[in-house]
């Protein structure tokens, strides 16, 4: 297999690194930050795990089927269930 070698001037060559850079480290402090939720949230934490206001997830949950665990008046959400959700709503 033969390899492509691409010279690129100085300037350019640096700032695609740091454009680089920048995407992973901003893909580090994404994954850091859905991480650092438990796997089951009370709706607060659900509602800033998704990344909208708690208003915004109430009507959501009228709206939409969003799995919920309901124990004694308690409700909770797997994380797993609410990345399902997010991507079933992708475009």
């Amino acid at each position: 297999m033969e390899s492509l070698q691409v010279q690129l001037p100085n300037d350019l060559r640096e700032a695609t690194k740091t454009m680089i850079g920048d995407a992973l480290s901003e893909a580090i402090k994404d994954v850091q930050n859905k991480n650092s939720f438990p796997p089951y949230l009370n709706k607060g934490e659900a509602s800033a795990y998704c990344g909208v206001s708690r208003g915004i997830f109430n009507a959501w949950l009228k709206k939409y089927d969003i799995p919920t665990i309901k124990i004694e008046g308690v409700s909770r959400f797997r994380r797993k269930a609410l990345d399902e959700f997010l991507i079933q709503h992708e475009k």
